[in-house]
């Protein structure tokens, strides 16, 4: 047996979205990577499925704003 892995971004909550809260997460097949707001380095990792709930933004310098 073997075990499957997957990963969903959310989109925001309304708390989120009313703190302007930006999106430091990527998605590109399988691999997720999550960019350090703080110094902008990326830790991607890799899952079975990747799913993106998360509309609505756009691609500036990498993060999702």
């Amino acid at each position: 047996m073997s075990v499957k892995v997957a990963v969903r971004v959310r989109p925001f909550n309304d708390r989120e979205i009313k703190g302007g809260s930006k999106c430091c997460v990527k998605m590109n097949g399988p691999t997720t990577t999550i960019i350090d707001p703080a110094t902008g380095k990326d830790k991607p990792f890799t899952f079975d499925y990747s799913f993106w709930s998360h509309d609505g933004f756009e691609d500036r310098d990498g993060i999702s704003v």
